[in-house]
């Protein structure tokens, strides 16, 4: 007796964690969505893509955030790193509270998305540099296989450019949203969110250098409620992969963000 009691007890304890859990979750979604916004934008396929994979037992479906940001490339004869951002220098680095004395801790701090703007201008401007550069040494030495393979890289990193690669580049980060929000104050063209930063710290010829990194999105993952489903699952039943490098987007997203900078899913349409 004592046994079921006690089983009892540990049920009915589970169960109240779970709604307390449960209440606590819909009260910060619930505070997250009132009032106005915090920022609103359209995205496509480019920048929120489907999961490699679905499994048919998981009937839940979540889209992943895709971002770059410009590196220090000048010379347009590669990939910019997107995870090391030129702007995220010494200078920047001590502006969100990194110290070069010690050992180097990543942080969560917020960062700054930018849709359609210069950087992904000059992301595809580098992209059309590269083809230029590659093409004028493959016509010169049409033979060379090496030379082959560069030009036809190059030439499908221009059209991923133009409609594969996401438009959504990281600009800028600090420690406080509200002066971030001041400085880009247009909410249908800057996202602001949070996200951790780590920096490098080395020597070189007697001095102290450093450079950033951003590790990732705190959330890269937005979820796709049972209301929206049905554009994603048409798409899915008829290409089980989107393997295709140069198809136009399937479908556009309006993406709202709330006060607590948590992104929730306005509306879906599809493309096609």
């Amino acid at each position: 007796m004592k046994t079921l009691l006690s089983s009892r007890r540990l049920f009915s304890l589970g169960f109240l964690m779970l709604v307390a859990t449960n209440i606590i979750v819909l009260s910060g979604v619930v505070s997250n969505r009132s009032g106005e916004p915090e920022a609103q934008m359209i995205l496509t396929e480019r920048e929120l893509q489907l999961p490699y994979q679905i499994h048919k037992e998981n009937s839940g479906l979540a889209l992943r955030l895709t971002w770059r940001a410009l590196g220090k490339e000048d010379d347009y004869s590669t990939y910019s790193d997107w995870r090391t951002p030129a702007w995220l220098n010494a200078e920047k680095l001590e502006g969100l509270g990194f110290n070069i004395n010690k050992k180097p801790i990543p942080k969560e701090v917020f960062i700054v998305l930018e849709i359609d703007g210069a950087p992904y201008k000059e992301a595809v401007k580098r992209a059309a540099v590269a083809l230029q550069i590659t093409k004028s040494s493959f016509e010169l030495n049409p033979g060379d296989k090496s030379l082959r393979g560069d030009f036809e890289r190059a030439e499908n990193r221009l059209k991923r450019e133009h409609n594969k690669e996401s438009r959504l580049f990281a600009i800028d980060a600090g420690l406080d949203s509200s002066k971030l929000r001041d400085k880009y104050g247009d909410k249908n063209r800057f996202l602001i969110t949070k996200g951790v930063i780590g920096a490098n710290f080395y020597h070189d010829k007697n001095k102290n250098k450093s450079s950033g990194y951003i590790s990732r999105l705190s959330v890269s993952s937005i979820h796709v409620p049972l209301k929206h489903r049905q554009v994603f699952d048409s798409i899915i039943a008829r290409e089980k992969s989107n393997e295709n490098d140069f198809q136009a987007p399937r479908f556009e997203v309006k993406l709202a963000y709330g006060s607590q900078l948590e992104p929730w899913i306005v509306s879906v349409n599809a493309k096609e």
